[in-house]
């Protein structure tokens, strides 16, 4: 996929990228995508494309992943949240719809937390971490099963990011993905939240899901048959369809 434009979002001593997918808006509704541990925008391409085809979206690429520089030390899940709060104010962005995916859930959870007037609703992708497997080796056998589950090209585009962010930054970045307690954040979440699971993704459980949602004080599941842990790879016009639904509902009845 060709981007439009890739630039730099420096706030603090860190730096962004933000990518916008080509036939996207400035008009219209926006999106800003966030990924997961360990890898980059690439996964998002195909639904990038398809969101693009309603109004602009931004696919971020977080401090330390992807072709972002890397900080001396992985961010927190709150600096992340920051950073991202920063680059919608100062794009200017009227009420932003945030997708996250896995860790990106955290993060897009954690800038609603922080900054609850920038955003009309959220949207989680496979959300991590279950409170029922927080240890690296629980994590790292469920990332095995999916990779059997999921379609060669999706793990073809998450294990070329896993080489290009390196064993070590991945080692350093998963305390900080272990640490943050979703169950904690969700029942503080004042944003209607769309929670989005395949039904084959050995990471995001189901009933990991269905207590997300009654965490959440207004939230939605949606399972997408046959999709694993990367459902918008697999699965990108049903996840375009949902995130594009929950928008309207958040956005509120037309003015006669």
């Amino acid at each position: 996929m060709h981007w439009r434009t890739v630039h730099e979002f420096r706030h603090e001593d860190r730096t962004m990228l933000v990518k916008r997918p080509e036939g996207d808006s400035d008009t219209g509704q926006q999106f800003v995508l966030v990924h997961g541990i360990g890898v980059s925008s690439r996964y998002y391409t195909r639904l990038a494309r398809v969101l693009a085809n309603t109004g602009g979206v931004h696919v971020v690429e977080l401090p330390g992943f992807g072709g972002a520089p890397r900080p001396d030390t992985p961010l927190s899940v709150e600096d992340h949240a920051a950073t991202l709060n920063a680059y919608v104010r100062q794009a200017g962005l009227d009420r932003p719809v945030l997708v996250g995916h896995s860790m990106g859930v955290q993060v897009v959870v954690e800038a609603a937390l922080q900054e609850p007037a920038l955003y009309p609703c959220v949207v989680g992708i496979g959300g991590v971490v279950d409170p029922s497997a927080r240890t690296a080796w629980r994590q790292a056998a469920r990332l095995g099963l999916d990779t059997l589950r999921e379609p060669p090209l999706a793990n073809y585009a998450v294990l070329r990011d896993y080489v290009r962010t390196g064993p070590r930054w991945y080692l350093r970045t998963l305390p900080i993905m272990l640490g943050y307690r979703l169950e904690e954040a969700l029942p503080r979440l004042r944003a209607p939240l769309l929670l989005l699971r395949g039904t084959r993704d050995p990471i995001a459980t189901q009933s990991w899901a269905e207590q997300m949602q009654r965490l959440a004080p207004d939230a939605r599941l949606v399972t997408l048959d046959r999709a694993a842990h990367v459902a918008m790879y697999s699965r990108p016009d049903d996840v375009a369809e949902e995130i594009l639904a929950q928008a309207r509902v958040a956005a509120g009845p037309l003015s006669p």
